[in-house]
């Protein structure tokens, strides 16, 4: 289902959809660095808040976006949570005192605040390009920007073959559940699903060298030069449309590093 849903993008007629791959790529990209090191709590969230409404002009479900974050939110909770008990000077609340000391620092809530706001943004802007751009267009363009072509090639294969891992894994796990008549502990859960993962790494490892011995065979080389995915030059409307968005960057960076 993940597998169709992605391969249903490339026909959504969006204005973010219509913008040229290059473009967009380089923008989000430099958005999500750009969101991991903000300095200022209002402008993480800004960002966050800015990738959130451009999602919504997508024309998708909100459920794959969430679902896409969940995991992100998780950790982002926990840094907030560490970092709110363990940075900082001055106490403003004192949760428990025995048998060890727990205090909620100022410095600790506002840092942790931060790190969260801007885990949330980073993520959400990278979702962002992946739920508006094909996989294709994504590697090709950071190919483009000299990325070492051997960096490309395993990413455009993990992006390739990680559904099928995903399947695999889900299937293998339903296998499991179907064949056991009584209800297990939580223990034995945990290991029927190292075992599942493990069985998953072993099948992952045996494809990769059957798949780069079947690339050998068909003349794959890292010395050979790619073949140009883009055939045409970016237009000049797509050219203007990203010189007016490439100015949200640059206010951000001078609201950052000025204020």
């Amino acid at each position: 289902m993940e597998l169709g849903f992605f391969k249903s993008l490339d026909s959504r007629d969006t204005p973010l959809n219509r913008l040229d791959g290059r473009l967009k790529t380089v923008f989000f990209l430099l958005l999500t660095i750009i969101a991991a090191i903000v300095r200022h709590w209002y402008l993480a969230l800004g960002l966050w808040l800015a990738a959130l409404a451009a999602y919504s002009t997508l024309k998708l479900s909100w459920h794959p976006l969430v679902h896409r974050l969940l995991m992100p939110f998780s950790i982002a909770w926990l840094v907030f949570l560490s970092v709110m008990f363990t940075n900082g000077n001055h106490p403003l609340w004192t949760i428990l005192e025995y048998p060890f000391s727990l205090v909620v620092y100022r410095e600790g809530l506002a840092l942790g605040f931060l790190m969260m706001l801007r885990i949330m943004a980073a993520v959400t802007m990278a979702s962002l390009l992946s739920f508006s751009t094909p996989m294709a267009e994504i590697l090709e363009t950071l190919r483009s920007i000299k990325i070492p072509d051997i960096m490309v090639d395993i990413a455009e294969l993990m992006a390739r073959y990680v559904f099928v891992l995903e399947e695999t894994a889900h299937n293998m796990s339903r296998a499991q559940v179907s064949r056991t008549t009584c209800q297990i502990s939580w223990m034995d859960r945990i290991r029927n699903t190292g075992a599942v993962a493990g069985y998953v790494m072993v099948k992952a490892f045996d494809r990769s060298i059957k798949i780069y011995n079947a690339m050998l065979a068909r003349g794959y080389s890292e010395e050979n030069p790619p073949t140009p995915y883009f055939n045409s030059s970016i237009s000049s409307a797509d050219i203007r449309k990203g010189a007016v968005m490439m100015t949200v960057p640059v206010a951000v960076l001078l609201v950052n590093y000025l204020v």
